[in-house]
Order: structure tokens, then sequence, then C-alpha cells
């Protein structure tokens, strides 16, 4: 039985970068059906559901941390991605900026609607100048095609992302 890819099921592709590419597999449909045809709570439910697990050492299950952030506090929340990987023989985070920034792009869409963030931030380290670039064109491209920005998808909701180039310290990601 071939296992079934999910986070690089689009790397070998020619343009595997580009838009076009993520859109003709299948992407920001699940960012679509999240913001326009679901509540933040039924978001979070499918994804505690889907036992999804981050991809730190503690796999720790992605449906509960976001079960755990105040809702309704009235204060401004913030979504703040490290990419930094800055731990000696770390590669989890390099191959998917490089290859599919779109598929972490779209994450963040879906992560940020799920906790009522309307701004998010990409840490990237510093030394990493190209997927910093590849990370930065994907929120454009994004951007351009109504996934960002105001009144996302005619959804009502706004989600904007900045890509930030880390200073190149292992404390900077925290």
């Amino acid at each position: 039985m071939d296992p079934i890819k999910v986070l690089t099921a689009n790397i070998d592709k020619p343009d595997s970068t580009a838009i076009a590419t993520y859109l003709d597999a299948g992407g920001y449909e699940a960012a679509r059906r999240a913001v326009t045809s679901m509540t933040p709570d039924e978001v979070i439910q499918v994804v505690k559901d889907s036992e999804l697990r981050g991809r730190g050492g503690a796999g720790f299950p992605t449906g509960n941390k976001w079960g755990f952030i105040p809702q309704g506090d009235g204060k401004p929340h913030y979504l703040v991605v490290n990419a930094d990987e800055s731990e000696p023989g770390t590669c989890k985070d390099l191959p998917l900026m490089m290859a599919d920034p779109h598929s972490l792009v779209e994450g963040v869409i879906i992560t940020a609607y799920a906790v009522r963030c309307h701004f998010a931030v990409i840490y990237v380290r510093g030394e990493a100048v190209h997927a910093i670039r590849r990370v930065t064109a994907a929120v454009q491209e994004a951007r351009a095609a109504g996934y960002l920005g105001a009144d996302i998808l005619g959804s009502g909701f706004d989600c904007d992302i900045v890509v930030h180039g880390g200073a190149g310290a292992y404390i900077c990601g925290e």
C-alpha cells in the first residue's frame, strides 16, 4: 500500500510554489470551506476529531491547543508561526516552505480563523533567505487571489500575514 502524502503531495510538481499549481491540486479549498461555511468552533472540533498533532517534539494535539485560547475576551489575538528551525539537526519546516509555501499559508488562514485571530506572523530563520522570499511570494499571491486581507472570500473574516526574517539566534524563535 502506498502511503498517502499530505505534507509532501505537491513537492515534486513543476512550479510547486505557484498559486496556480496549488489551486489545481485543491489548494485553499479547506480554507474556503472553513471561512465560508463553518464556525471557528466547528473548525476546532474537526481538527480535534482528526487527531492532528504538532510537528514539534511533543506531538501535542493541535485541536486541544487551539481550544485553550481564550475567546471573546475583547483583546486582539496574534498568531505566530515559529518556522525558525534553528535546533541542531532540525529540518521539518524548510522543505515545506521551499517547495509548497501555499500549504503553510492555507494552514495559517485556517488556524487564524479557528482561534479568531486577524493577524499572523510567520517567523523564519534569517539565514533562510530563499524560504523567506518564497513564503512572502505565496502570501502576496494569496492576498491577490482574495485568500488574505479584508473580507476573505466574502466571509466577513479579515486576516493578514507578515513574513518576518529572524536575527539568527536560537532564542529568537521563542
